[in-house]
């Protein structure tokens, strides 16, 4: 009876286990090697099945330090993903656990302290455990990952600050914990209810930014196929012209004016030459990239693209537009105001890797305050945004981002491999 009730607690465990790691690979990629992911998920497991009991600041301790390191060891992406997701969710864990026992002690005690009694309620409550993870999995499975955003450090560690109000609250509880255990059933639910809200608060902001970068694509996608359209009517419009214009420049040849044949010819090729531009066959890039470069040709920015990414699947197309766009966006403001205005933009995809270069010229000096560079612009809000949006993207995709630059040039360089 011992072994079957045992193993059905360590089986209620392992489902609450499960569901945990399930919730937190939503939010932020565990790393791929699988000896790490087996080190996880039995720091998950004894982190959802230790006891926290009154007065307990040795197991609370002990479980926060060891929670926060395995997050920032095994789990993917930036330190201030991991650190958050851990401030979020600790609360709930612990405020979870000591509920869990205190309650369970409680009904042992009022129930007679039977030994079916124990092992009703041991295997009553590692159900119930596992039945909360399940709920919260179920609550935000659909959330969009972190690494998917462009939410901006600071407004991170504003949430970091929220979070840790219930933190220090639930840990103040447990370690100084009144005669009558019940005054900390109130805060341990407040703390539970606040994790989640906080949860769903992230949740709520990187999907909001998600559908801002995915409305922004959208737009380019439309104006990129306005432009189709707009190319179609003109062919249209020329091979109808085509008999007239062939019948003036006849006229002209046969009056032996060449010159003026040549002229004829030169505008006429000027009025109906095409805007759009094959890049690659990836539509969504491919309109990214006309956008940007009709708005090269407008500042008279002298550019050259060679791209060779059509067989670039794994990345997603959002990141990789943003990607682009902040580069794009960051060298034509630098380049439109050099006295010589040239952009080499540079990608391939090969055996695995991604390598993207763009190198612009430019006419101020570089400002810069640690790994953060200050642009031209006139709004002080809206200085190095695009590089910190880039650097999130490269290291949720594990890569690497070099920066180089001199007097005259400034170039970026980005290298994602395993993808």
């Amino acid at each position: 009876m011992n072994f079957v009730v045992g193993v059905l607690n360590q089986l209620f465990g392992v489902i609450g286990t499960y569901f945990l790691y399930q919730l937190i690979r939503q939010f932020i990629a565990v790393k791929k090697n699988s000896f790490f992911k087996l080190i996880f998920i039995f720091i998950l497991f004894c982190s959802i099945a230790l006891p926290i009991y009154p007065n307990d600041l040795s197991n609370v301790t002990f479980l926060f330090l060891f929670f926060l390191v395995s997050n920032l060891l095994f789990l993917q992406g930036p330190f201030i993903h991991k650190a958050s997701l851990t401030l979020i969710l600790f609360p709930f864990i612990i405020a979870l656990n000591f509920l869990v026992e205190d309650i369970g002690l409680r009904l042992w005690q009022a129930g007679g302290k039977g030994f079916a009694l124990d092992f009703f309620l041991h295997g009553s409550m590692h159900l119930l455990r596992g039945l909360i993870w399940f709920g919260m999995y179920q609550l935000f499975r659909f959330a969009v990952p972190y690494s998917k955003t462009q939410i901006t450090t600071k407004l991170w560690v504003v949430i970091d600050l929220i979070c840790l109000t219930p933190l220090f609250a639930m840990i103040s509880f447990i370690i100084f914990t009144p005669a009558e255990t019940r005054i900390v059933y109130p805060t341990a639910f407040a703390c539970i209810l606040t994790s989640i809200c906080s949860l769903y608060m992230t949740a709520h902001i990187a999907k909001s930014f998600r559908y801002k970068l995915e409305n922004q694509n959208l737009q380019l996608q439309k104006d990129y196929y306005q432009e189709l359209e707009g190319n179609q009517k003109q062919l249209r419009k020329v091979h109808h012209d085509m008999n007239n214009h062939f019948g003036v420049m006849l006229n002209l040849i046969r009056e032996k004016q060449p010159e003026q044949v040549e002229n004829y010819l030169a505008n006429l090729t000027e009025q109906h030459i095409l805007s759009n531009h094959i890049f690659c066959k990836n539509t969504i890039v491919n309109a990214v990239l006309n956008a940007k470069y009709q708005v090269m040709q407008d500042y008279q920015i002298d550019c050259s693209m060679q791209l060779d990414i059509d067989t670039l699947i794994t990345i997603d197309d959002i990141d990789l537009c943003s990607l682009f766009v902040n580069t794009l966006d960051n060298a034509i403001e630098a380049a439109k105001q050099a006295p010589i205005k040239e952009i080499t933009m540079k990608a391939r995809y090969y055996n695995g890797f991604l390598s993207y270069e763009i190198t612009n010229t430019k006419k101020h000096q570089i400002k810069k305050n640690g790994s953060r560079f200050f642009s031209t612009k006139t709004k002080p809000q809206e200085h190095g945004i695009g590089l910190q949006a880039v650097r999130s993207i490269v290291e949720s995709y594990n890569g690497t981002l070099d920066i180089h630059y001199d007097d005259e040039l400034f170039s970026l360089v980005v290298l994602i491999s395993d993808i």
